[in-house]
């Protein structure tokens, strides 16, 4: 994947390409910075998260894991935001310091990277990809290229993407799940839906607040949903329980209550019901020619993947046996490292089709 080995002409400025380059994953809910190594990756992630001023959004007063921990519990002139929201780019000042605080964290300053490379949704229209390459050239980058997060997970997971036979990436993530068919290197089909595990989160908080009489945080939601989570289907799983702390809504006191799998796979299953339409919708346009790969070649990507019950879900819905990345919270990170350190990875033409 990355030059190894015996040194061969030319090594030396590749080298350099490697250690000035990142692939970026801007994610709803988390960024996850790959930059190359050698033949590995050195991985960062940091929360989608910007505190600003509530009077001056564009003022920024802290991003990721210090700003998270802000959420819901800010003074009045305070207010913890995420940049983007299903995928797109909500404030362009938020996000700049957002990028600028994961190449901080990739490379240690801007000055030492020249090439990243983002991956976005799908369907991102021109306008918000323009937004993005925007802000990375903004911050001095000179070489910016945003490619589909399908894409750049089917290279970082080492999908045979040249092949002719198809290979097909699930990717549900929180703000947006991406369905993407790639044959010769390039999207031969798409269909993304603004829907992830950010809506399962939420639904998680209104079943708990219906069925408890208990408000509980999203961040309460989320472990619950990590710890515990499922999703119908006709195989025989074990049913987890944990305990969540919120508000009572009768005292407004504390209360610590106990929620099991089967509120999770309640507060799943709409979103679950979207992919499989989505999926289901790019399976009927699937040519004959290449269903046989698509059959053999599934990956699944995006913390939602680890959804016990979703593989066995999606072979009962449609027939695919998919597989579940080895990485499926860094592969499209990994994916656009690749392409930002390895320009031959995209060429033209294909980049072409990676953009559209």
């Amino acid at each position: 994947m990355f030059l190894s080995g015996k040194k061969e002409k030319g090594e030396k400025k590749e080298s350099k390409t490697l250690t000035s380059s990142l692939g970026i994953d801007l994610g709803t809910l988390n960024t996850v910075i790959a930059k190359p190594s050698e033949d590995k990756f050195d991985i960062y992630k940091i929360p989608s998260v910007v505190a600003v001023k509530r009077e001056d959004p564009s003022y920024v007063l802290a991003v990721g894991e210090e700003a998270k921990r802000m959420l819901g519990r800010t003074p009045e002139d305070i207010v913890a935001v995420r940049p983007l929201k299903r995928g797109v780019v909500e404030s362009v000042a938020q996000a700049e310091a957002l990028i600028v605080r994961a190449i901080e964290m990739g490379a240690g300053e801007l000055s030492s990277i020249d090439r990243i490379v983002i991956g976005i949704p799908g369907n991102a229209s021109e306008v918000e990809r323009n937004a993005v390459e925007e802000i990375g050239k903004r911050v001095g980058i000179k070489y910016v290229l945003i490619i589909s997060e399908g894409l750049a997970a089917a290279i970082g997971a080492g999908l045979p993407i040249a092949e002719a036979s198809g290979t097909m990436v699930i990717d549900i993530g929180a703000g947006s799940s991406d369905i993407v068919v790639i044959s010769l290197g390039g999207i031969t089909d798409i269909e993304t839906v603004r829907i992830g595990g950010d809506d399962i989160d939420e639904n998680i908080v209104e079943l708990v607040k219906e069925k408890h009489n208990v408000e509980i945080g999203l961040h309460e939601a989320e472990r619950a949903k990590i710890e515990v989570g499922m999703v119908h289907s006709q195989a025989d799983i074990e049913n987890r329980k944990t305990t969540v702390i919120g508000k009572c809504m009768e005292t407004n006191k504390p209360k610590e209550i106990e929620i099991d799998s089967k509120l999770v796979t309640e507060a799943a299953e709409p979103v679950i019901i979207k992919v499989i339409e989505a999926l289901s919708k790019v399976l009927e346009r699937l040519s004959p020619e290449l269903i046989s790969g698509v059959y053999k070649k599934t990956i699944l990507v995006g913390g939602t993947s680890f959804l016990r019950g979703l593989k066995e879900r999606i072979y009962e819905e449609v027939g695919i046996p998919a597989k579940i990345s080895d990485d499926p919270m860094t592969v499209v990170a990994k994916g656009a490292a690749i392409v930002a350190a390895e320009p031959r990875a995209l060429e033209p033409e294909v980049r072409l089709k990676a953009m559209k």
